[in-house]
């Protein structure tokens, strides 16, 4: 009995179809029965004439020359390569249990793929192993792509408006009420140096500093900015990591405009409680901060089922580090350099955790036991948080186990003295060669996918002496100029980790998601024996 229209259109791709394109692949549509250890069709047989799709069972496919083997289940889609390119099939495909498969018609299957692109860019992206662009095709929900599709430059609708650092309060209030705007750049040989807006005039009037003071006293600087070809997406990350309301949009070296929380607002709809969150954790009272973290924690788990590991990860990572940041600055205390490790280090935090390093000149037992029982007090998990002396570094580093070497690597500045972070990272120069190897095999040996690809990734890194990009994907952007073997590790990556962190949440992992988990693991399998053969380390994979 053929399948109704109501059972394809759950199978994705088959759910971006028309009905009228539905009606084409039903057309002609077989349903055929393979009895357990039946050969379905052969490697460098006849070119095939159907794609097939498991209806129940499980099928084989075996490359014997390559000892290949994969299982492959119910709802999953099988000899798409030879269907569209008319070569032999590549692979044997055998039933590996009782099954039924659906047999597509190829001149049906053609047909349609010509006519639906999003239905042909799935199939073209399993070919090609672009496998995150299949996972975003492949989300329940799909209104979000306009938050990497659309550029910054479009949310700019004025002209930019600067002034110098010796322009006057009274000056620069009167520039916004002339070009009626909400803020004013200021600007040092055409370079921004800082941002001064409406809300900082009424702050400055009732503070009763006068007007002719120089606008460079109390403009805000740093200034953040954003490239117009930056996304919206990446607007809004930078706004919540850093709890800042308006971005410089850049051209190079010229200045373009300027975009504010209120233009990102309007185009991130729900998501817009974590930037509101965000800039409420720099004014927040202490006490409420636990309430804050349950807040934070609804809003990451919304977001896990819409957008990317990667955005919501770094996401996370700077709301955790604007809470840590509150509860260690400004406080009468020893000068201290405060450094993330690991997880935490590469901005990779789905949940609150500690995994630190604080290095000091002065006791600082005292502050870090108050720090520490904030964070557990706040909802954090402390997973590791080592003091060290300033004059001890040499000895610390030269003495540390070298188990956990390789997360050192992944260390970054939080707060404090960069001088004492700098010392930090010339002593671990020093045990580089260690860090490569251990995080070369570590890649071979660990069952975690994710850390596999972390490990392996940071071992390519410490070989180029990049140790000032921590992040793995942005390692991966950096290696791949270098070594093209990277790129097809960085799809897999996004894959891996987009479908573990909806896990953790318990979202629901479709057929898809399984097909490119698949997919994904056998390039992290390439992947393990390419590291393998670098560093020759040898009958580990």
């Amino acid at each position: 009995m053929f399948p109704p229209a109501a059972y394809l259109e759950k199978i994705e791709p088959f759910s971006f179809l028309s009905k009228s394109e539905l009606k084409i692949i039903l057309n002609g549509l077989e349903s055929e029965i393979f009895g357990k250890g039946e050969t379905i069709f052969r490697k460098d047989g006849t070119p095939l004439k159907y794609l097939y799709i498991i209806k129940c069972g499980r099928i084989l496919l075996i490359d014997e020359d390559s000892e290949y083997r994969e299982t492959l289940k119910e709802g999953e889609i099988f000899g798409i390569a030879s269907v569209l390119s008319s070569n032999p099939p590549k692979r044997t495909a055998i039933a590996d249990a009782d099954c039924v498969c659906y047999l597509i018609r190829k001149e049906n299957f053609i047909r349609v793929f010509n006519s639906n692109r999003k239905f042909s860019d799935f199939f073209v992206k399993i070919l090609t192993k672009r496998l995150s662009s299949i996972l975003k095709l492949s989300r329940v929900s799909r209104t979000y792509e306009h938050l990497y599709a659309t550029s910054v430059i479009e949310l700019v609708s004025k002209r930019p408006v600067v002034c110098s650092k010796n322009a006057s309060i009274r000056d620069v209030a009167g520039l916004m009420n002339d070009n009626n705007v909400g803020s004013v750049i200021v600007v040092d040989d055409k370079k921004p140096i800082g941002i001064f807006t409406q809300r900082d005039l009424p702050r400055l009037i009732h503070l009763k500093v006068p007007l002719d003071d120089e606008i460079g006293r109390h403009m805000s600087t740093p200034v953040i900015s954003i490239n117009e070809d930056g996304t919206v997406m990446e607007a809004y990350l930078l706004m919540v990591s850093n709890g800042i309301n308006h971005l410089v949009v850049m051209d190079d070296n010229k200045i373009k405009g300027i975009i504010s929380s209120r233009d990102i607002l309007l185009r991130l709809e729900s998501f817009s409680s974590l930037l509101s969150l965000s800039r409420s954790i720099i004014s927040l009272e202490e006490k409420r901060l636990p309430e804050m973290m349950n807040k934070i924690l609804e809003c990451i788990e919304d977001m896990a089922s819409k957008v990317p590991f990667s955005e919501v990860s770094r996401i996370s990572s700077g709301m955790y580090d604007l809470i840590i940041e509150k509860l260690i600055k400004d406080k009468k205390i020893p000068e201290f350099a405060w450094i993330k490790l690991g997880t935490a280090g590469r901005k990779e935090l789905i949940f609150p955790e500690v995994h630190s390093v604080v290095i000091y000149n002065k006791n600082a037992d005292e502050f870090i036991e108050i720090v520490e029982n904030k964070l557990r007090n706040i909802g954090f998990e402390i997973r590791y948080l080592e003091k060290i002396h300033v004059d001890d570094v040499d000895e610390f580093i030269e003495n540390l186990n070298v188990a956990h070497l390789p997360e050192f690597y992944d260390g970054r500045l939080l707060y404090g003295k960069r001088e004492f972070y700098d010392k930090f990272l010339n002593t671990l120069s020093k045990r580089i060669k260690e860090g490569i190897l251990l995080s070369a095999r570590n890649c071979i040996s660990v069952n975690d996918d994710y850390l596999s690809i972390v490990n392996g990734i940071r071992a390519l890194s410490l070989e180029f002496k990049m140790l000032d990009i921590k992040n793995t994907e942005e390692r991966c952007k950096f290696l791949v100029e270098k070594i093209r073997t990277v790129e097809d590790i960085l799809e897999s990556y996004r894959v891996i980790t987009d479908i573990e962190m909806r896990r953790k949440f318990e979202n629901k992992i479709g057929i898809i998601d399984e097909m490119l988990l698949k997919e994904a693991r056998k390039i992290l399998l390439d992947f393990k024996r390419f590291i393998g053969d670098r560093y020759a380390i040898q009958n580990q994979v």
